[in-house]
This record gives C-alpha cells, sequence and structure tokens, in this order.
C-alpha cells in the first residue's frame, strides 16, 4: 500500500502539556479494506508547531507502526 493510494485522515488529537506531546489516531483508508486501518500515535512535538508539520509527522509515525509491516 502505497501513500498514494491510501487515504489519510487524522481523527482524534489532543495535547498532552504536561509532557509535551501530541496523542492521535491516524486513520488509512484503502481499497480492499473493509473498514479503516486506525493506529494511535504519541509524537513528542512543542505546542508551536505548524499544522502541516503536525500532520506530516504523526501520519508518517502511523505509517511506521501501522503499515509499515504490510
Amino acid at each position: 500500500m502505497t501513500p498514494r493510494q491510501t487515504a489519510i485522515r487524522i481523527a482524534t488529537l489532543f495535547y498532552d502539556a504536561a509532557r509535551r506531546r501530541f496523542e492521535a489516531v491516524v486513520e488509512f483508508f484503502a481499497p480492499g479494506l473493509p473498514v479503516p486501518l486506525r493506529v494511535p500515535v504519541t509524537l513528542a512535538a512543542p505546542p508551536g508547531m505548524s499544522h502541516a508539520q503536525l500532520a506530516r509527522a504523526l501520519t508518517r509515525e502511523a505509517a511506521r507502526r501501522g503499515i509499515g509491516g504490510l
């Protein structure tokens, strides 16, 4: 499954200020999957990170954890 074949959505996103990290659930939608693949992700990042950088970092980490072995 390549990123071009996969639609990605960050379903929930929380910032834990005490631990300075984001916690999210990233969903991967692809042809042939009956339900989206949901991958929980924790990412250490400053609260001022731009939305685009945060989305890329969360997606990369989720792909590494969830669909990297598919």
